[in-house]
């Protein structure tokens, strides 16, 4: 009776022994990690030497499908961030390089190039109020040239730097009038030229389109001539 107990309880012992290294084993077993800890947590996908690589989906408190080298996003994939953003484009070394489109949760986008995670390049962005850039970017600031659409109907096509205007540009106010001049930092330095915009109703543009027939001249030629006709001579000569 004691050698079947002791038979038994060998048994036993055996075969948690078989399940303990079992599970160890299981344990060690090398698994197929993302290198970006916002989306470590949870992986599906090709893998080599232990590195998702190749197509997959790494989720986390953020969530990425696509693209994967050595453990990083590399080449094309679509990146979702726990706030509602999201980028979809090019990837080189678990970062956003090539082109691309961001979204933002809140209405504002940006299409163009990317260097090392910032807008680089060529690339057009629009704010949540509606105000539009397109143009050149470094370092994810407006910079070289590119035109700016204010949400108020203001206008600025010309020379940036550090997302601010400087060098030469041409300003449209939102009341219509134009300045052409220097910028530095944002701020109107030198003053080339000015221009006011003119609204005319829809029964002068007629006439001056009728007169423009018959005489063979621009609208502005006639508006012009108009102009001096009703301004007295002296006046036009000042009080010399």
């Amino acid at each position: 009776m004691k050698t079947q107990n002791q038979y038994f309880c060998g048994l036993i012992v055996l075969c948690i022994w078989i399940v303990v290294v079992s599970t160890s084993a299981f344990a060690e077993k090398p698994k197929c990690r993302v290198l970006d800890p916002d989306i470590d947590q949870e992986y599906t996908g090709g893998c080599k030497d232990g590195l998702a690589d190749g197509h997959g989906i790494a989720k986390g408190r953020d969530a990425y499908e696509g693209d994967f080298l050595k453990g990083k996003p590399h080449g094309k994939g679509v990146y979702t961030w726990h706030n509602g953003d999201v980028y979809k484009g090019e990837w080189v070394d678990g970062t956003r390089t090539g082109w691309g489109t961001l979204k933002r949760l809140n209405g504002a986008y940006y299409e163009g190039e990317w260097k090392n995670g910032n807008r680089d390049g060529n690339g057009a962005y629009k704010w949540q109020n509606g105000a539009y850039y397109e143009g050149e970017w470094k370092n994810d600031d407006r910079h070289g040239n590119g035109i700016y659409f204010g949400s108020d109907n203001s206008y600025y096509k010309g020379e940036w730097r550090n997302g601010l205007q400087n060098g030469q540009g041409l300003y449209r106010w939102p009341d219509g009038t134009y300045f052409k001049g220097q910028w530095q930092d944002g701020k109107c330095l030198k003053e080339e030229t000015r221009e006011v915009t003119i609204t005319l109703e829809q029964h002068v543009v007629d006439i001056l389109e009728a007169e423009s027939q018959k005489t063979g001249e621009s609208l502005s030629a006639i508006m012009t001539r108009a102009i001096k006709q009703a301004i007295p001579a002296d006046t036009e000569k000042g009080n010399d």
